[in-house]
């Protein structure tokens, strides 16, 4: 029986993957860079310094990165503050139904934790949250499993009480290697046949996931 559900957040708690590519793609234009879509569907999942030696190769060593990365979570956080964080579909529900049902959560995210936090409280459900990891909170990064081995350690459940929902491909292995059940939820990049093989279960959205736990 599970009792605790752990999120990752970009593109499965919020719509922020399509909103960071566009930035993205905007600020390469400015600055005569093309960055073709799919370039980006390699990104998910990734933390900081893999991201950033993805950018160098596909576009050089001296590509401006942290700068620009500067300039887009600037952007970012000044969208977010104007019209609110775009949360998916199903998000409030299930997280009043889990917290009526007494699931301890966690969101476990790449992210940094500053970053995390920021977006929950834009929505007002930090408080909701047993627990909160980023990937200033790690030393290695998914598909690693080392943020998620940390998070049932604080949620004080054993692996097989807890369930694991993402969209990336890196995170649906960090889950498998750490030998907790996980359900994807694609975003972006629909997983290949091998991946689908390590997931629990594969849903549409946040709003299937209520008739999986019942």
């Amino acid at each position: 029986m599970f009792k605790a559900v752990i999120f990752d957040m970009d593109g499965l708690m919020f719509d922020t993957e399509r909103l960071s590519k566009k930035l993205w793609q905007e600020l390469a234009a400015e600055r005569g860079y093309n960055f073709a879509g799919d370039f980006f569907d390699e990104l998910v999942g990734l933390d900081l310094e893999d991201t950033r030696e993805s950018f160098k190769e596909a576009h050089g060593q001296d590509f401006p990165y942290l700068e620009m990365r500067e300039e887009k979570n600037r952007l970012l956080k000044k969208y977010v503050r104007e019209n609110g964080v775009p949360a998916k579909e199903g998000l409030i529900e299930i997280i009043a139904y889990l917290k009526e049902k007494h699931y301890r959560l966690a969101v476990a995210s790449s992210s940094f934790k500053e970053k995390i936090e920021f977006y929950l409280d834009s929505i007002a459900i930090r408080d909701k949250f047993d627990y909160i990891i980023g990937g200033d909170g790690v030393e290695k990064s998914k598909p690693d499993p080392e943020i998620f081995i940390k998070a049932v350690n604080g949620l004080g459940v054993s692996p097989e009480e807890a369930l694991i929902i993402e969209d990336s491909v890196h995170g649906v292995m960090a889950a498998n290697k750490a030998g907790i059940r996980v359900i994807m939820i694609p975003d972006l990049v629909e997983p290949a046949a091998e991946i689908e093989k390590l997931v629990y279960k594969k849903l549409n959205s946040l709003t299937e996931l209520k008739q999986v736990l019942e």
